[in-house]
């Protein structure tokens, strides 16, 4: 069976395993878009089984495959054998960048879409921390955005209590999350960082998709405003 599921005109999501990382476990999610091109672009790759990559080599040839924040870079690795043909893109590298080995790299995302998804596509590099180099997407199509680890919002995990210690602590336990203390922290030039933030909310989206945590599928960017409120003090 496919775990491929719809989250809007052209765009779907796949839940993947759960990884552990920084002491924590954590859930994965992947984002699937088919592009106006007819070709597949695949943001934060996880492990497929195969009615799942039949479901997507059915959508069109995978082209693309992005890891937009530095704790999903190892995930290309498997995405090349799942994608042989697909190119790689990468967020900025930073000492929190996690890569297994060498990657036969495309090139790097900022806050310009290359002409190959530029159609579908707004980015933005979120600006002002020098260990977060996250890239955030808005697909016009469906009107989403797409976050990786700037926003969580971790369920309690059964039997990690660690896990779920580290998430208290941090605030990005559900339901509430948001932006965890230690990235707000290290928000260094929090004048980039507010323009960072008024680009996003200058988009047009409606919905919102997060790496850790509940999708948002309506009235997502009162909630993004809401857990970006610490920036604007």
């Amino acid at each position: 069976m496919s775990d491929l599921r719809s989250f809007g005109e052209n765009i779907w999501i796949v839940e993947g395993p759960m990884v552990r990382d920084m002491r924590a476990w954590f859930t994965t999610r992947m984002t699937v878009v088919k592009l106006s091109n007819e070709s597949i672009w695949i943001e934060s790759p996880v492990p497929v089984s195969p009615d799942t990559l039949l479901s997507i080599t059915d959508l069109g040839p995978a082209r693309y495959i992005v890891a937009a924040t530095p704790r999903h870079v190892w995930r290309l690795d498997n995405a090349q054998t799942q994608f042989p043909d697909a190119q790689l893109w990468v967020c900025r590298r930073t000492r929190l960048t996690l890569q297994h080995g060498e990657l036969p790299i495309t090139g790097t995302l900022t806050d310009t879409p290359p002409p190959e998804w530029a159609d579908d596509f707004e980015q933005l590099e979120f600006k002002g921390n020098r260990l977060l180099s996250e890239v955030l997407f808005y697909h016009k199509k469906s009107h989403t955005v797409i976050i990786n680890d700037l926003i969580q919002m971790n369920k309690k995990v059964k039997g990690k209590p660690l896990t779920n210690f580290i998430f208290r602590i941090a605030g990005v336990l559900y339901p509430n999350g948001g932006v965890s203390r230690d990235l707000r922290m290290s928000f260094t030039d929090r004048d980039l960082a507010r323009e960072s933030l008024e680009t996003l909310l200058s988009w047009d989206f409606d919905k919102l998709i997060i790496a850790h945590g509940d999708c948002i599928e309506t009235d997502a960017k009162s909630f993004v405003e809401e857990k970006f409120r610490w920036l604007k003090h």
